[in-house]
């Protein structure tokens, strides 16, 4: 059964159902169910460092480190066997990510984490990011995938979708487009599977959700992190009931698998995607007077469906769901310069 908290009810089961969509309700579960599996699992996961550790369990050439930022603002960087990944411990969407490829990108890499850090101590509480700890952390080559899945109440795992992400360049971490096709995912499914049983036995879970992000690299599918609890955040695992008809969180809540053969041999050969519309870092929110969104939407041949969203501490202004059978569409897409849809105040000085 779902599990609501409130001052009736509080206390989780072995068979309760937990389904959040934010991690900052991963602290109340600590709080009030503190010996809990779901909390147990969430915390390990939810640490990066702690995941990685786990990670090299499994993979015993897998690099990385874990050290304060203080201790980052200083490094040799000789030390480092480029290239790199850097990212606070604890973090949330690519917030203070960076990918560094030679040693002569670290300096700017690391001042402009800092400032991340500085920043996102206003927005996000210490359970969400936390830059006291940082991780440096081999890069791997090859594709990304996105995976909202759960463990049954068997500890069987049941995939809902498999999401591929698209990159500006090597350097880009924003989360602005994933898409799936069934291509895509029966490219891709059956060696996701065989690694989710892999974690499934190692973790020995049951009832628990949560999005996986893996690359398929040259050593097979590695994963980068597991966020717990929840599937894609902004509402991209919602791609999936667009795509497919699977609603993710029906589908854990009543235990139902989608099947994938029947899927996969139906419908259409397009693509579907999400695609994250923020505030570039160049313009202040305070300074906004609006935005087209009329005209963002013109962008896209088939919008599914579009999403306006108003929070004064997220740049995310939209979130389209989308469908095209042009790849050349995607890249276009992840082009765009969304500066030309934000009508900004010009601030006017006064001569004295």
């Amino acid at each position: 059964m779902p599990i609501y908290f409130d001052s009736d009810h509080r206390s989780l089961s072995i068979q309760d159902k937990v389904l959040t969509n934010s991690e900052s309700c991963l602290s109340l579960l600590e709080k009030e169910n503190p010996s809990h599996p779901f909390t147990k699992t969430a915390k390990m996961v939810k640490n990066k460092a702690g995941f990685r550790k786990f990670l090299a369990s499994v993979y015993p050439d897998y690099y990385f480190r874990l050290l304060s930022l203080d201790d980052l603002m200083t490094l040799d960087k000789k030390e480092i066997p480029f290239p790199v990944v850097v990212k606070p411990n604890k973090g949330y969407s690519s917030i203070g990510v960076y990918i560094v490829e030679t040693e002569q990108e670290w300096e700017n890499a690391v001042k402009s984490l800092y400032a991340d850090m500085l920043l996102s101590a206003n927005t996000y509480s210490n359970a969400v990011i936390d830059g006291a700890e940082i991780i440096i952390e081999e890069w791997i080559d090859g594709e990304e995938f996105a995976v909202d899945c759960y463990f049954n109440d068997s500890g069987k795992p049941v995939i809902l979708n498999i999401l591929t992400r698209t990159f500006l360049n090597n350097q880009d971490t924003s989360d602005r487009i994933y898409y799936t096709s069934k291509e895509i995912i029966a490219d891709i499914k059956a060696d996701i599977e065989e690694f989710l049983q892999m974690l499934s036995k190692r973790m020995d879970m049951k009832n628990f959700p949560f999005h996986l992000e893996v690359r398929k690299s040259s050593k097979g599918v590695r994963a980068i992190e597991l966020n717990p609890l929840r599937f894609a955040g902004a509402g991209t695992t919602d791609v999936s009931h667009h795509a497919f008809d699977v609603n993710g969180a029906a589908y854990y809540f009543t235990g139902k698998e989608p099947n994938w053969e029947r899927i996969l041999q139906e419908g259409d050969q397009s693509y579907y995607g999400f695609f994250c519309a923020e505030i570039p870092p160049s313009i202040s929110q305070q300074l906004i007077e609006g935005i087209d969104h009329d005209r963002l939407r013109d962008e896209f041949s088939h919008v599914l469906e579009y999403r306006k969203i108003q929070a004064n501490n997220d740049r995310t202004f939209a979130v389209i769901f989308f469908k095209t059978d042009d790849l050349d569409e995607l890249q276009h897409l992840l082009h765009l310069d969304l500066s030309q849809y934000i009508q900004v105040n010009k601030v006017q000085e006064t001569i004295l």
